[in-house]
């Protein structure tokens, strides 16, 4: 008797075994990540430690509690929904909105060529670290946050903003300076 005719059907019993073993034994679920705290809303949002980009204001902890409502908006030049969300915040900008942006992950000169492309920012800073992002306890861009005059987050606002989202954000925006 040849050898393939005896290791052929071996071969297919045993991987119909450890097939039949996979599917009776349930899947043990990847171990739980600690989950990062947001900041919850009402609470103050987190100290900022930016460096300045070239052409704006820096974004500092006393902008946020300036007395005027001011969207912060977590972005990054190499972030194609940064780009996309651009007009968005440009339209929250013209509707005299404060609207400030982080350049997280990313160089000074490239934060900065974004910012002239495609920024409306009031003021502006640097985070390469990414440690205002870590405090928030977010890992995605781009994100939106309204923070009233006092300093306190009022609303986050996660991923790009569309065209839809511009009434939605204005009138959180409104709310907040009452």
């Amino acid at each position: 008797m040849r050898l393939s005719r005896i290791v052929a059907p071996v071969a297919l019993a045993l991987a119909a075994v450890l097939l039949g073993i996979r599917w009776l034994i349930p899947a043990v679920p990847p171990p739980a990540r600690p989950a990062v705290p947001l900041p919850a809303i009402g609470a103050p949002f987190p100290n900022l430690a930016l460096t300045g980009l070239a052409g704006l204001p820096l974004l500092t902890d006393a902008t946020l509690r300036g007395g005027r409502p001011t969207l912060v908006n977590l972005f990054a030049s190499w972030c194609v929904p940064c780009r996309a969300e651009a007009p968005q915040l440009a339209a929250l900008h013209a509707r005299g909105i404060d609207v400030a942006g982080i350049a997280v992950r990313d160089t000074p000169a490239e934060a900065a060529a974004f910012i002239r492309r495609h920024g409306s920012f009031t003021a502006a800073g640097l985070d390469p670290r990414a440690r205002v992002q870590a405090a928030l306890g977010t890992t995605g861009i781009p994100e939106t946050w309204l923070i009233d005059g006092d300093g306190i987050v009022r609303a986050r606002f996660r991923g790009d903003l569309h065209g839809g989202d511009v009434a939605t954000v204005a009138a959180a925006v409104a709310a907040a300076r009452r």
